[in-house]
């Protein structure tokens, strides 16, 4: 079934659907070295991978798989990052949220301000029971992210699928009903 896009911003971030427009900003936020190493991005990512992306991405709304939106600033409409809203289609949950962020663009709250924006929005709107995020356990930083965002650290899991070979990855997860604060400072 297909999903409705939410309204899901606050004062510094809109969260929406990616658009062809999106290509150029992509593929030049996604060469960052440290986007291809934290997460299924490719290291060789091209406009036709981003063209590809956000075909894909439409594709994904209209079957309610998943949801994948680009963040961007409020006030310019500078893309800032992805995040995206996966297995939304298993009822019983759980769903997995993924994102980075471009480089300049780090430091300002920016990845948690999408996470806590789609994590309400999975917990309250759609009503998923658990929502989680996977994280390299050397990548500190995103592990902050989620757990400002209200994601409770649950433990390591091995992980086998990243194009670089076997890692660990820390769990971290958020359930319930309970609303959360989308207007605190990270």
């Amino acid at each position: 079934m297909p999903l409705t896009v939410p309204a899901l911003h606050d004062d510094m971030i809109v969260l929406r659907p990616p658009e062809a427009g999106d290509a150029a900003a992509i593929t030049a936020a996604v060469q960052d070295p440290d986007i291809p190493r934290f997460t299924m991005v490719p290291s060789r990512y091209t406009i036709d991978d981003a063209a590809a992306f956000i075909e894909r991405s439409a594709g994904l709304w209209d079957s309610g798989d998943a949801a994948p939106f680009v963040i961007v600033d409020a006030t310019t409409g500078t893309l800032l990052g992805s995040v995206g809203v996966h297995d939304l289609g298993l009822e019983s949950g759980p769903a997995h949220v993924g994102y980075w962020v471009a480089a300049a663009a780090r430091g300002r709250g920016v990845a948690t301000r999408a996470l806590r924006l789609v994590a309400r929005w999975t917990l309250e709107d759609l009503r998923l029971p658990r929502v989680e995020v996977y994280v390299f356990v050397e990548n500190e930083r995103s592990q902050r992210v989620a757990t400002r965002a209200g994601f409770a650290r649950e433990g390591i899991r091995a992980f086998v699928g990243h194009p670089t070979g076997r890692g660990e990855l820390v769990v971290l997860s958020r359930s319930g009903i309970a609303p959360l604060d989308t207007t605190a400072r990270p």
